[in-house]
Order: structure tokens, then sequence, then C-alpha cells
């Protein structure tokens, strides 16, 4: 489950991004599309943190202290250490920054 809501989240986010660049681009209908794929995956998303339930999530928050790395490059977000190559964008290890 904490996979499907990454995956969910992170769909969320690139959608968002596709959203702003094509603004950029000046295309007036295709934003749109992004950001309501983008708010289904916000829905998908909160399904499945209810699916979880709150015991789940309290379970590594409140039990244990867990390290966070980030992608610099796109901003996947992985729990743990640092994978040897991003699975989004394929940047090295050293692209990755932990949260402290």
């Amino acid at each position: 489950m904490r996979d499907a809501f990454a995956g969910e989240s992170q769909a969320n986010r690139r959608y968002l991004v596709f959203a702003k660049k094509a603004k950029e681009e000046g295309f007036l209908q295709v934003p749109k599309l992004f950001r309501v794929a983008a708010g289904a995956e916000t829905v998908h998303a909160l399904n499945h943190l209810k699916i979880m339930g709150v015991e789940m999530l309290r379970k590594n928050s409140d039990l244990e202290e867990v390290d966070y790395y980030v992608c610099k490059v796109c901003g996947n977000t992985v729990e743990g250490t640092a994978p040897e190559r991003c699975p989004i964008c394929s940047s090295t290890k050293t692209a990755f920054f932990k949260v402290t």
C-alpha cells in the first residue's frame, strides 16, 4: 500500500509539472487536463492512506526513526537509503539528499 500511495503521489506531482510546462508553452486546454489528472491521482493517494489506516502510518513515525532521501533532479522520495539509481529519472545515488 505504501508503494501504491507513493506512486499516486509522485504521479500527481509529475502531472502538475507537465501542466506548468504546457501553460508556459502557450497551450490552453492541455494544462487543465494535466491538472484534472493530478486531482484524480490525489484522490487515489488519499484512498490508499485510508486503507493503510493511522496505525500503519504511526508505526514508522512514532516507534522508530526512519531516514528519507529526495532526488534533487525529479523529487522522487525514498525511505531508508538512497538507491544506486533513481527509478524515476535514472540519476545516480549522488543526486539524492538526506532530509534532516
